[in-house]
């Protein structure tokens, strides 16, 4: 089988506004793609989310989400505190908070809405040197 890149797409109203919000998240812009309607962030040398618009006379309804983004910050010490300083970046910038963050035995995460509503998590790992570590990394 041929070499494969993994990408997600996202079908946004607005696909240049909300990829500048998530090129925010992570510290990246966003690059203009095959037109007015497409843009994307690079997420590594070869993955990438695309948002687009999708043609308004498609057959098929937008809803609920059955995937979602996850942003995975560097394993900390204190992760509640590092999620905490994420959430105040993300609301600033128009995401809004979903719930309360939880901390868990492997970190902490915080679920939250981009400013179209489509749902991602924001997580940080704890600081360790566990072999349950590499499930997260």
């Amino acid at each position: 089988m041929p070499l494969m890149n993994i990408n997600f797409v996202i079908d946004s109203e607005n696909p240049k506004d909300l990829s500048c919000f998530y090129a925010k998240i992570n510290s990246d812009k966003a690059k203009k793609g095959f037109n007015s309607n497409h843009y994307f962030i690079s997420l590594s040398s070869r993955s990438k989310i695309h948002f687009y618009r999708s043609n308004k006379n498609r057959d098929y309804q937008r809803e609920g989400n059955i995937t979602s983004l996850c942003f995975q910050g560097e394993p900390s010490k204190d992760p509640g505190q590092i999620i905490e300083r994420w959430t105040s970046e993300i609301l600033k910038i128009g995401g809004r908070v979903m719930g309360k963050s939880k901390l868990a035995k492997f970190g902490s995460e915080q679920w939250m809405l981009d400013p179209e509503g489509n749902q991602f998590l924001i997580l940080v790992p704890y600081l360790s040197n566990g072999s349950d570590m590499d499930a997260l990394m």
